[in-house]
């Protein structure tokens, strides 16, 4: 199903998300682009909504890729800037719409086992 808030994501593990490896440029494009398009379905985001949530999703991809090059991606920064992410996306979508989101969010971790250095 979703695979997620985060995504995203958000969205690819500490270790590159695909076999332990680092994902090209264009491949984490595609997925995050991806990514988007599975919170725009499952939430059912308008196209305010949608622009707003990819604005979200755009920067905190930037500021993980920024962490993970500069040596600062530990577990307190990802805490922080997953809560950071999740109180800008609960201000632009609707309560049933957050409520999704936190499910799926849920969802997310539980297949990555939880971890707190894992990308959204």
């Amino acid at each position: 199903m979703l695979a997620c808030m985060l995504t995203f994501a958000f969205m690819i593990s500490a270790q590159g998300g695909q076999g332990g490896g680092q994902m090209t440029p264009e491949q984490r494009a595609k997925f995050q682009a991806d990514q988007l398009e599975r919170y725009k379905t499952e939430l059912k985001l308008n196209d305010k909504q949608f622009a707003d949530f990819k604005k979200i999703e755009d920067e905190y991809n930037k500021k993980l890729q920024d962490a993970r090059q500069g040596g600062n991606f530990d577990r307190e920064a990802m805490t922080k800037m997953r809560e950071e992410r999740t109180k800008k996306i609960k201000a632009v979508i609707t309560a049933d719409q957050f409520k999704k989101f936190e499910e799926l969010e849920a969802a997310r971790m539980q297949r990555q086992g939880g971890g707190g250095n894992r990308q959204n």
